[in-house]
């Protein structure tokens, strides 16, 4: 008999883990699971790629409502003659504007919980693909033997609700995180759950990547330009900051280099005004979100990820199945996946990073090949190890 499986995620949008969870959708046996999802927003650039298999679960009325626009939800609901509702966004309202002023993190399930109805089917395992509310979600509103949770960021860098988790955590049978560095961390800060713990990497599909890079690229390249990519959302995480950085210091000791950058985020105005400043208009290109990053990707000459922290780093993963040379931040996630002057760069700061790409620019063949050759060397069987790690997580 089929175990019947529940995913649970924010939305489909661009992002590493909506990227691991299409992947893992794509390779699961469909012989052995019938697999529900559920999403908080029925949107996202990657909505297009859900398996046929996976049954999605009709959205959630009342968080539409919701989400659509926070600040009017009160008076919607009035509208509605839903009181209780109406009730719970304004006081939900109310008491972000009041973290906000005390500059703590407030996540509002307490009162965000009541724009979800339970969800009636029972499963035999529930999955919580993501942190925060959907990790909450997973445990106030689904009825399941057996609940699993991911987490996919440093714990210690990225704003969590300690005191919630803590107890939320409780209900979970296993969480996975995705990274060694990720599992430390978060054993250190419960210690009480550790057994609880494990690591199941973000999967990428290296054919479906390389299939989508063989879209052709509309732009026209200057002779002897070097084209850097570089693939995330507009957050500080992603250090786009210190890109900017060390594309100045290229550009100023005459390299001809146009850097494009792929994502969205807070931080695009930002960046637009640091990018005039250095006068980079013509040198540090801000994309936009793209549903195909992979053709910018595959069209480099050097992909750079300058991030602050990660989590895993799907990105540096997507690359790696591109076979692309590369330089990183020295962060210890991307000390899992690259290995430094065998397979790429790692760098501790903007002047290494500065430094590395040179190298890879002034001794073109020589370390291309040397580092495309290494990536290629790797046959990919993590994506098979970290299915049958969920397997036995789900079937157990």
């Amino acid at each position: 008999m089929k175990k019947k499986v529940l995913f649970i995620m924010n939305s489909l949008g661009i992002g590493g883990a909506e990227k691991s969870l299409l992947t893992i959708l794509s390779m699961m046996d469909y012989n052995k699971y019938d697999v529900d999802l559920f999403l908080l927003g029925h949107n996202g650039e990657w909505m297009e790629f859900l398996p046929k298999e996976v049954n999605l679960l009709e959205k959630s009325e009342n968080f539409e409502v919701f989400s659509k626009n926070v600040k009017m939800s009160p008076f919607n609901f009035l509208k509605r003659l839903d009181f209780k509702r109406a009730y719970h966004s304004l006081i939900y309202l109310i008491k972000c504007v009041y973290y906000k002023l005390i500059g703590k993190l407030y996540s509002g399930w307490e009162h965000v919980q009541y724009m979800y109805n339970v969800i009636d089917k029972e499963y035999d395992v529930s999955i919580a693909f993501m942190e925060r509310g959907v990790f909450y979600l997973n445990v106030d509103k689904v009825k399941a033997k057996n609940k699993i949770g991911f987490i996919h960021n440093d714990y210690s860098v990225y704003p969590y609700d300690y005191k919630n988790d803590k107890r939320y955590f409780a209900s979970y049978n296993k969480i996975a995180t995705v990274s060694e560095h990720c599992k430390d961390v978060l054993c250190g800060i419960f210690p009480e759950y550790k057994e609880k713990f494990l690591v199941i990497k973000n999967m990428v599909s290296k054919k479906m990547i390389n299939q989508m890079a063989e879209e052709k690229l509309d732009i026209e390249r200057k002779d002897n330009e070097i084209m850097i990519t570089t693939v995330g959302r507009l957050v500080k995480q992603k250090g786009i900051d210190q890109a900017i950085e060390v594309c100045k210091m290229l550009v100023d000791n005459g390299y001809h280099i146009r850097w494009y950058v792929v994502g969205a985020g807070p931080e695009e105005e930002k960046l637009k005004k640091k990018i005039i400043e250095n006068s980079l208009q013509e040198r540090f290109i801000l994309l936009g979100a793209q549903k195909n990053p992979y053709k910018w990707m595959k069209n480099c000459d050097v992909y750079i990820q300058p991030s602050r922290f990660e989590g895993f780093g799907i990105t540096v993963a997507e690359a790696k199945a591109l076979a692309k040379p590369m330089v990183v931040s020295g962060i210890p996630e991307f000390r899992e996946q690259i290995i430094d002057e065998w397979n790429g760069y790692l760098a501790e700061n903007n002047e290494m990073m500065y430094n590395k790409i040179i190298e890879i620019i002034e001794n073109r063949n020589e370390i291309r090949d040397t580092f495309i050759q290494n990536l290629r060397k790797d046959e990919n069987i993590e994506n098979r190890e970290q299915l049958n790690k969920l397997y036995e997580i789900i079937n157990n």
